[in-house]
Formats: C-alpha cells, structure tokens, sequence
C-alpha cells in the first residue's frame, strides 16, 4: 500500500476526531454555570423597597412585577412565608419555570434562615435558566420577621 492512500485517511480522521473535539467543547462552553458571586443579596426592607419602586424614567414603566419566590418545601411554606411569596419547590423550578415565573420583571428569593443554601441554590437556577433581575434576601425568612414585616402560615 501507498504512502498516498494512507495519508488521506488518516488525515480524514484526524479532521473528524479534531472537529468532534471541537463540537463537544463548544457544546460545554454553552452550559451557563453560576457560582455564589454571581449571586445578588439585598435586606429584606430593600427589597421590598425595590419591588414598591417604578422603573423607567420617572417611573414611567411603572412598578416591576416580582415574583418572591420561596424554594421551600410546601410544609415549610406553610409553617410560615413572606405574604405575597409563592412557593416553588427546588426540585420543580426546573420543570415549571416557563409557566410559574412568565411575566415577571423580577425574581426575590428567599429561604428560613442566614444559613441556608435553598436560596442560593434557587437563585442560582433561576440565572442559570436565563432570567435577569434575580435577588436573594440575605437571612431569610428570619431576617424578614426580625425587621417586622409580616409573615402568613398556609398554603
């Protein structure tokens, strides 16, 4: 055999070995991973702040429409949750978010306490799956109650 006919094939497989490589590289890149500096914290007076507060040149767009968002379990929730706050748990947000988050401007997350992960790991999610304007309460539901606003007990 030929030093001619080898060559071709082996630069054919070398150009489709080097192009798969490529490809599955490009395929990674896409994938938006997140870490905790990506994340956005406010106190939770802020926060209300920011949702009571229009956007827009004097406030010509008017106030956002947020989503509080609570990634709890539902008995959680139910043990106690910021009013207006509307329970996803973790494992479904995935799942539902084209449903239970269209519409919104504005995503506040928060969990029970200073120290749980919940909320990281929500908010987290929720930029990962490409929505912006996403802001954890820092302390939770605890720093919630401490700075007297109201919680509801519940579904």
């Amino acid at each position: 055999m030929s030093i001619c006919r080898i060559l071709p094939r082996v630069s054919t497989s070398w150009i489709a070995a080097t192009l798969a490589v490529l490809v599955g590289l490009s395929a990674i890149g896409c994938q938006h991973s997140t870490s905790d500096r990506d994340l956005v914290y406010r106190r939770p007076n802020e926060a209300v702040e920011m949702a009571n507060t229009p956007s827009g040149a004097f406030g010509a767009g008017g106030l956002p429409k947020v989503l509080w968002l609570d990634p709890r379990t539902p008995a959680e929730y139910a043990a106690g949750h910021i009013p207006q706050a509307k329970n996803i748990p973790f494992p479904e947000i995935e799942r539902t978010h084209e449903v239970s988050c269209k519409g919104y401007d504005m995503f506040i997350v928060y969990d029970t306490d200073y120290d749980d992960v919940m909320s990281k790991a929500a908010a987290k999610r929720m930029i990962e799956l490409r929505y912006s304007k996403v802001y954890c309460i820092l302390g939770g539901l605890k720093a919630w109650k401490a700075d007297g606003n109201p919680v509801a007990t519940g579904n």
